[in-house]
């Protein structure tokens, strides 16, 4: 087989359903047979900026619900290396396993110049033997297994990817992005002043259009923690969200409010799946609004007093509690290179504590989990808790 025919029958099994990273069927819920489990709870510890990696099992201290646990384990994890491992006197906790499985969630509005370098930068430094990727577009999800990366030289998957992610974003955006040309179409149009509450009217139902085509909504987010958690060993879910905005224009105030509403999902809920699940959610937003929104004089530049209404303002707040209820990192960049090198080195780096809830009843609730550094002064991360089923 010829490396283009290889290569496009990679990419053939690797594409899936649009919806999440669904298409997977997830195995029937776990049942413990018995009160003896391990909680695994991965941790970064950072001074400032700077990972720290100096810390025993001395340094650390778990509660769950607010009572203090028996730490058994302690391991620091560099890559798919354990660095050093310290387990307490008399116990057998579990050895950490090797499998990596990554999510980079696309949302972006219109494909950006430095999605590329990402992607280049995930398949030549990040992805190792052994890993497994989901890319997932506004249109498509690809999943990379294992057997598939090994078939083909990483750099060409990537450039073929690159060329995918274009035209998926576009498709997936396509009537967004006519929405927004045809609204400026129509608020250019002249009417004849009885029938400028019609035309006014047709402008507020646009609006609508463009709010409800870009809700997130929890049905996708909850698919793709499902799909994870099905999923043996390591999950980190890399999350691109780029500003969602609608056209300038200003409505009657009630017009206006009813635009803007909160997320269309529990983010309590969302953020209790994920925690569970032991996936590490990585969120970026991405503050560049999509050229394609933005309203032109008849000379073609943008217009200096142009200001749109941002619909993203709940969604970040929203997806950055989920990425700390999962210990990942939240922040705002125009530049998806650094957002992925940034969590790649973050995913790359941690501890991963084991402890056995004292008091454990697999009773369907969600136990809170707390852990602490003692005696320093440092910022910790790690995931909210766990579903005791």
């Amino acid at each position: 087989m010829s490396g283009k025919t290889l290569l496009t029958a990679v990419f053939g099994l690797m594409a899936l359903a649009a919806d999440g990273l669904a298409g997977q069927a997830a195995p029937p819920p776990q049942r413990h047979e018995s009160v003896v489990v391990n909680i695994e709870v991965p941790v970064r510890v950072y001074q400032n900026d700077a990972f720290v990696d100096g810390l025993t099992l001395a340094d650390f201290e778990v509660l769950e619900d607010g009572v203090r646990q028996r730490l058994e384990a302690v391991y620091l994890i560099k890559g798919k290396l354990i660095v050093r491992e310290e387990k307490a006197p008399g116990t057998a906790p579990p050895i950490p396993g090797n499998t990596r499985h990554y999510v980079l969630y696309l949302d972006l509005k219109e494909y950006l110049p430095r999605i590329g370098e990402a992607m280049d930068f995930f398949f030549g430094d990040v992805l190792g033997p052994g890993d497994s990727l989901f890319v997932v577009t506004p249109s498509k999800t690809y999943r990379f297994k294992p057997e598939a990366l090994a078939l083909v030289p990483r750099k060409e998957i990537a450039e073929r990817l690159k060329g995918k992610l274009r035209a998926d974003i576009q498709m997936g955006n396509s009537a967004y992005r006519n929405l927004m040309r045809d609204f400026y179409d129509l608020e250019e149009t002249e009417y004849p002043g009885e029938l400028l509450d019609l035309k006014e009217q047709q402008l507020f139902d646009m609006a609508k259009q463009m709010r409800d085509l870009n809700e997130v909504t929890e049905g996708r987010l909850m698919s793709v923690a499902d799909s994870l958690k099905s999923l043996d060993g390591e999950k980190h879910v890399f999350l691109l969200y780029q500003k969602d905005v609608l056209p300038d224009h200003v409505f009657t105030d009630d017009r206006q409010a009813e635009l803007f509403k909160t997320p269309g999902f529990d983010v309590g809920k969302v953020k209790r799946i994920f925690s569970d699940a032991s996936i590490t959610i990585h969120f970026f937003y991405i503050t560049k609004k999509p050229a394609f929104s933005v309203k032109t004089l008849n000379i073609g530049r943008p217009d200096p007093s142009f200001s749109q209404p941002d619909l993203s303002a709940d969604v970040y707040v929203a997806f950055k509690e989920m990425a700390r209820a999962t210990g990942g990192l939240a922040d705002s960049t125009t530049n998806p290179h650094f957002a992925v090198k940034r969590a790649a080195e973050a995913s790359s780096h941690y501890y991963l504590l084991y402890y056995r809830p004292l008091d454990y009843r697999a009773d369907g609730t969600f136990r809170k989990i707390e852990v602490r550094v003692k005696n320093r002064e440092l910022t910790v991360t790690h995931r909210l808790g766990y579903i005791a089923d």
